[in-house]
């Protein structure tokens, strides 16, 4: 790796061995990485009838799992590793039942890593990182749709144009914490209910229950970890009568494509023969809890998640009850602490 290739480099532990300067990091956590790469494989096409061939590059993500140095290394390898080849085995499980989630394209659990000094030999030893290669997917997310969507009320609401797009550059600015530090700014943050929103909401129930049905559990089901493929266009000529009939057609017929993505936490259930209705219920609590704290107002469009869960999954009944007890634990560990 050359000294300008270096300079871009994030800080903490080296990346994978084969990275170089085209990769983009997307977003870095205390588990993992996530690299943007442009070009990951050619894919050719050849036509018969002219007798010519075209290739293009498709992108792909990969995600870095880096070696922790304050584990043990036998340790950190076997955690490493057990997760990454965990997350891949899920996606593939949940492409089989035709569950929408990035396809699997490579693991690697021997990319590289960081030189570090053992402290009985006084050698260095590589700690390696695992890889695990996905298709990427383009568009927004579940989150992205909902909060432009959104409306904001409160001694700030003037008659702005610009006002949705400074709006939005505060929600991401604030991140997790939007809705309280609207409230702080003394506005009201309300998710638009409508026709498409119910829609998604729909469509959200209904993966979540194809991906229960293939007795998976996702771990972290929130909006950020949603994708829509097809997201409705959001610039449009408000001068040309023509477009914006065309985009309320558009808008109308709009049928989303959903994605599930980010199974770090997934895992399967019933490994003994039983099917685990607790863990299932957790997972619909962690997305409830995620539109309490992330969408103020949004209570119709989590009905109509569980309404499309009831109708799609197998068991439903049995779940919904445990659901219950599990807000009922939910609300007496935030009384009580």
């Amino acid at each position: 790796m050359t000294t300008e290739e270096s300079l871009v480099l994030p800080p903490g532990p080296p990346p994978p061995r084969y990275h170089n300067k085209n990769w983009k990091l997307i977003s870095q956590g205390a588990e993992a990485r996530v690299w943007l790469i442009p070009s990951f494989f050619s894919v050719s096409s050849t036509t018969t009838t002219t007798i010519s061939s075209s290739s293009h590059t498709e992108a792909a993500i990969c995600k870095e799992r880096f070696p922790k140095s304050y584990r043990h290394p036998a340790l950190d390898l076997t955690i490493t590793k057990s997760r990454t080849k965990s997350e891949a085995r899920c996606l593939v499980r949940c492409r089989r039942a035709g569950v929408h989630c990035p396809a699997v394209l490579s693991v690697d659990n021997n990319a590289g890593g960081q030189q570090l000094q053992t402290e009985s030999d006084g050698e260095n030893k590589v700690r390696e990182s695992s890889c695990l290669f996905l298709e990427y997917v383009r568009g927004c997310t579940v989150r992205e749709y909902i909060e432009s969507r959104s409306s904001t009320l409160g001694k700030d609401d003037d008659d702005d144009d610009d006002e949705p797009k400074a709006k939005k550059a505060r929600l991401d600015n604030d991140d997790n914490d939007s809705p309280k530090k609207e409230k702080e700014r003394g506005t009201t943050i309300s998710t638009l209910i409508d026709k498409n929103a119910l829609h998604v909401a729909y469509e959200i129930g209904s993966l979540i229950a194809s991906m229960h049905n293939a007795n998976v559990i996702h771990g972290d089901l929130t909006t950020s970890n949603m994708m829509i493929r097809n997201p409705p266009s959001s610039s449009s000529d408000d001068t040309n009568t023509t477009n914006t009939t065309t985009k309320e057609e558009a808008e109308e017929d709009w049928k989303a494509q959903l994605v599930l993505i980010d199974f770090g936490l997934a895992g399967t259930i019933g490994a003994k023969g039983g099917v685990s209705h607790e863990e299932k219920a957790v997972d619909l609590y962690v997305l409830e809890r995620s539109f309490v704290s992330t969408h103020p107002g949004s209570d119709d469009l989590v009905s109509e998640i569980l309404r499309a869960y009831k109708s799609k999954c197998q068991k439903s009944d049995s779940v919904l009850q445990r659901l219950s007890q599990v807000r009922l634990r939910g609300r007496k560990r935030e009384c009580f602490g």
